[in-house]
């Protein structure tokens, strides 16, 4: 399994947010939100994206979405799926 994130933020913001909160994934610079409107979750007009989680099976077929998105016990609910898939 790979945790991978992307944010519409600028590289030098995403790279304060890495630092910040220790991540141990890769995140994604999608300035240009192509990643994000790819997924259905860009919001340009007000200069973000839709906070969701997609776990993808290695097929690249989408398995689960999170459209609602809270910090507390979100990783362990995905975790927790992502074992019973």
């Amino acid at each position: 399994m790979q945790v991978i994130g992307a944010s519409v933020d600028e590289p030098k913001a995403t790279a304060s947010w890495v630092r910040k909160y220790d991540l141990r994934m890769p995140l994604i610079c999608d300035v240009d939100y192509a990643i994000s409107a790819a997924y259905g979750v860009a919001r340009p007009m007000v200069g973000v994206a839709k906070r969701t989680t997609f776990v993808i099976e290695p097929d690249g077929t989408i398995a689960k979405t999170y459209p609602k998105v809270t910090a507390e016990g979100h990783a362990a609910q995905v975790l927790a799926d992502v074992k019973a898939l």
